[in-house]
């Protein structure tokens, strides 16, 4: 599925591009699967331009391009070639005469390996700031999760765990959780959680989670756009509980402030 970079394709560092002085107001989605032809995500460019225009309507004016990286499933999503996409992504937005910003990022799947990995190919950070996006599936939490976690503490990195909320609910889930916040991780809630769609028990975390101000954003995590409906009613329904002004500052507030580095 992933696409292969010709010997022409140009890399550049974004880091300086992080602050927009006209990226207009709006929210900003920090994990989304927007690049095309890349993983689960959206199947090609037609499917990222339907997205981004219903993203629009609802108010948001960039989003962080997330693809899985994980090499077991998709080898060629590297950090490099992840830049090199999202520059051609925005290129393409522009031709079609769409006003909406994308950075670079991804979701790092923590697997055992992953900091060799990291070694060889660089830490996916969003947009180039010291953020990093993560998640993992597993039954039980291995050793090697925490080990994965502390390297990338110890190299000054702020690791981002996406939608806790969705893990298996073991016996070790919350003490491992309340470790890892300790730690310094910085928790994402993904906005579907709290449609009742993913299941009692998530949609109790989540907002557990968010009640106690555990979310240091929230996000689509959006796929294709067949599946962006239920994400977006998930907006709706947290602005109907907990009002407009906690979703600015989770959708607004804290992209600008910890992601982009605008104040």
């Amino acid at each position: 599925m992933a696409r292969k970079l010709g010997s022409c394709v140009r890399f550049m560092n974004t880091t300086s591009n992080r602050n927009r002085p006209d990226l207009p107001a709006g929210r900003i989605d920090i994990h989304s699967h927007l690049l095309p032809g890349i993983d689960d995500g959206c199947a090609d460019l037609d499917e990222s331009l339907q997205a981004v225009r219903r993203l629009k309507e609802l108010g948001f004016v960039g989003s962080v391009c997330t693809p899985h990286m994980w090499p077991e499933a998709f080898p060629e999503n590297t950090p490099r070639h992840v830049e090199a996409w999202t520059l051609q992504l925005a290129d393409q937005l522009n031709g079609a005469g769409i006003q909406y910003q994308v950075w670079p990022g991804g979701e790092l799947r923590i697997f055992d390996g992953a900091i060799e990995w990291m070694k060889v190919h660089g830490v996916p950070t969003l947009t180039g700031s010291r953020l990093v996006l993560t998640d993992f599936w597993v039954e039980h939490w291995s050793g090697w999760i925490m080990d994965v976690y502390e390297w990338l503490l110890a190299h000054r990195y702020r690791p981002i765990l996406a939608h806790p909320e969705r893990l298996q609910p073991t016996k070790d889930l919350e003490p491992n959780l309340s470790r890892l916040m300790d730690m310094g991780v910085w928790l994402q809630g993904n906005l579907r959680s709290f449609t009742g769609e993913d299941g009692f028990f998530t949609d109790q975390q989540a907002r557990r989670h968010l009640h106690l101000g555990q979310y240091r954003f929230l996000a689509l995590d959006m796929h294709r756009p067949d599946s962006l409906e239920s994400r977006l009613d998930g907006v709706q329904i947290l602005t109907d509980e907990f009002g407009a002004e906690r979703m600015d500052q989770l959708l607004v507030d804290a992209p600008r402030r910890w992601v982009l580095g605008m104040r």
